[in-house]
């Protein structure tokens, strides 16, 4: 009686093993890099998520391999990860269903390396690089520039001090305002004002086409300082794009030409030839925007100057040509 009572039970657990046996399922495959050689990646972890947040996991062997054992019944998303590659999240469902035995092969793909990353860019790369150098360059340099040329104390207190100054008839204070002011501005009205003393100087009238010629010659000499080397900066804006579209149209070449030769087996491997081709305009922009903000920037910072220049030029002229009258 006792060994029947052992079988029976021996029966029993036999019978609830295959019962829970077949209430789960089997999801097993390899998962392979992206590269043309399709090589299986060892150590990869491999996730199953369900709608409820249950994973269940395995990992890849040598020969990239993975087994998952005992996975209810449900609709998974995997998700995937190792060391040096890019990690993949909910992507592939895949439907377990009791008993079942499910292969799915998986594909990553291994971080670049910055040596890899510059080498997408093909041949365009090169004049690339030295757009984003120059740009660079001549950005720092024009700030450093405007920077240094400003007036240590002001455009309107520079105005009101040279005025003060003219109302006392003290010529050479407001020279030493100007020399100690600094900046464009200072630097043709002192122009201005040195001719004007010279005339004081030498006992004859100063006409007000002397004054503005002496002002004029000053002008050509600051304005250009001030506009020095914006024309590259607006000419790499242009040209960044174009460099940047042609290493695009030279890719996309490349890519239909693997087409016409191999076929689109591989939408995978064509799509990444595609992205890797549109890298260049996506530098090419990167590099433009900037060098046409900055040129915009400092074109207007020019513009002011030219303009602050123009008016107090004429306002200090006027002040002087009235004094002589």
């Amino acid at each position: 009686m006792k060994h029947l009572t052992r079988i029976l039970v021996i029966l029993l657990f036999v019978c609830a093993g295959m019962a829970f046996a077949q209430d789960t399922g089997k999801v097993h495959g390899e998962v392979i890099d992206t590269s043309k050689q399709r090589n299986p990646v060892e150590n990869v972890r491999v996730v199953i998520v369900d709608t409820g947040g249950n994973e269940f996991e395995g990992t890849t062997t040598a020969n990239g391999e993975y087994t998952i054992d005992g996975v209810p019944s449900g609709r998974y998303l995997f998700t995937i990860g190792a060391t040096g590659y890019v990690p993949r999240r909910g992507f592939r469902p895949v439907t377990v269903i009791s008993g079942g035995d499910h292969y799915v092969d998986l594909k990553i793909t291994k971080k670049d390396t910055v040596f890899d990353f510059f080498k997408k860019f093909g041949y365009v790369f090169y004049p690339l690089a030295l757009c984003s150098i120059l740009a660079v360059t001549f950005i720092i340099e024009r700030a450093i520039a405007f920077l240094t040329n400003r007036s240590n104390i002001g455009t309107e207190q520079l105005v009101a001090s040279v005025t003060d100054s003219l109302r006392n008839e003290n010529i050479m204070e407001a020279v030493s305002i100007c020399e100690e002011s600094g900046g464009s501005l200072a630097n043709v009205l002192k122009a201005g004002l040195l001719r004007y003393s010279q005339a004081q100087i030498e006992e004859r009238e100063i006409s007000k086409e002397e004054m503005q010629e002496a002002i004029q010659e000053a002008g050509l000499l600051e304005i250009p300082q001030l506009e020095s080397n914006l024309v590259w900066l607006s000419t790499i804006a242009v040209v960044s794009p174009l460099f940047g579209l042609l290493g695009t149209v030279t890719g996309m070449i490349n890519a239909f030409t693997t087409i016409a030769l191999e076929g689109t087996g591989d939408p995978q491997e064509l799509a990444g030839g595609i992205s890797q081709a549109l890298l260049t305009t996506a530098a090419g922009l990167t590099i433009a925007i900037p060098c046409l903000v900055f040129y915009n920037i400092f074109d207007s910072l020019v513009s002011k100057q030219v303009i602050d220049i123009e008016t107090v030029s004429a306002e200090v002229i006027n002040q002087l040509i009235s004094r002589t009258s």
